[in-house]
């Protein structure tokens, strides 16, 4: 079993070596590229949340304030009981029939 560990990492060890790694300088220009990119897409997404919210807000004003925000509630309430769903059962559903024999 160990013997197949030792062979997986000597191989990736072997394909590391086979890698191109980039120069310092390269290095530097690629970080730059990616955080010149992050940038312009979080002022773009930034921008076009704002844009949308300025927009939008309007609407969620005239929509507040054309609704009534008290609400309507009757003075006197009255309510009557309403009897049960299920019924109690029948004196004859319950009642046992008459064992009674003669003899």
């Amino acid at each position: 079993m160990s013997g197949r560990r030792f062979a997986y990492f000597r191989g990736v060890w072997d394909e590391l070596r086979k890698v191109v790694w980039p120069t310092r300088d390269e290095l530097w220009r690629m970080t730059g590229v990616v955080v010149v990119t992050v940038i312009l897409f979080s002022v773009l997404v930034g921008g076009a949340d704002w844009g949308l919210g300025y927009a939008v807000k309007p609407i969620y004003n005239a929509a507040a304030t054309s609704t009534s925000t008290t609400p309507t509630v009757p003075a006197t309430v009255t309510t009557t009981p309403t009897p049960s769903a299920t019924a109690s059962p029948s004196a004859s559903a319950t009642a046992s029939p008459s064992a009674s024999a003669s003899s």
